[in-house]
């Protein structure tokens, strides 16, 4: 309910095997209680990666980043980013090597439900960009800096078998290219 929650990663390849690069992730969330009287709380978040090729090698299509709900809610999985035709009009999306992401929630009680069951309520707002890949085959026009957007609501529960997440949200700022996926569940060690 209070307090900063943050992690830095490190990722070197290259002890043995083909591939060779390192990859940087970062993550942060800061939380504060917004209404002691309404139990409401605030959730601020930022994340960002960056992975890049050392030595003669390229970087190969599961090297690179991809979407996913941590990242930004209302997209599919891999569902944004660099994007080569596939061929039956549409389009695979094959990861970036740097992504930025943010998003803000509040959580709050559910009215009438009892406090003893377990479930909240959520609003929030992401926003996130997965961009640059030279990949064979990759659309230029889809390797670019641009910034998708959603707003959605969520339910959560602390059940017995741990935390559980169901999300609708909508996107509100997308490419042509983008897969979308409205609702999203999720499991966790933490809300």
């Amino acid at each position: 309910r209070n307090g900063i929650y943050a992690n830095f990663n490190t990722e070197v390849a290259g002890v043995g095997g083909d591939a060779k690069f390192v990859k940087f992730t970062g993550r942060a969330s800061y939380y504060q209680t917004l209404s002691e009287q309404l139990d409401l709380v605030g959730l601020i978040s930022a994340g960002a990666g960056h992975v890049e090729s050392y030595g003669s090698n390229e970087l190969r299509v599961f090297d690179h980043f991809q979407s996913n709900d941590r990242m930004i809610r209302g997209f599919d999985y891999n569902g944004i980013g660099p994007a080569a035709a596939n061929g039956g009009g549409g389009f695979d999306h094959l990861g970036g090597t740097t992504y930025f992401n943010a998003s803000a929630e509040a959580q709050f009680p559910l009215p009438i439900i009892p406090e003893s069951i377990g479930l909240r309520g959520a609003v929030f707002a992401d926003a996130a960009t997965l961009y640059g890949n030279k990949v064979t085959g990759v659309d230029p026009s889809t390797t670019g800096m641009d910034w998708r957007a959603s707003v959605g609501v969520g339910l959560l529960w602390a059940s017995p078998f741990g935390p559980l997440r169901i999300d609708y949200a909508v996107p509100v700022k997308k490419r042509d290219t983008d897969d979308v996926q409205e609702l999203n569940f999720g499991m966790s060690t933490r809300f």
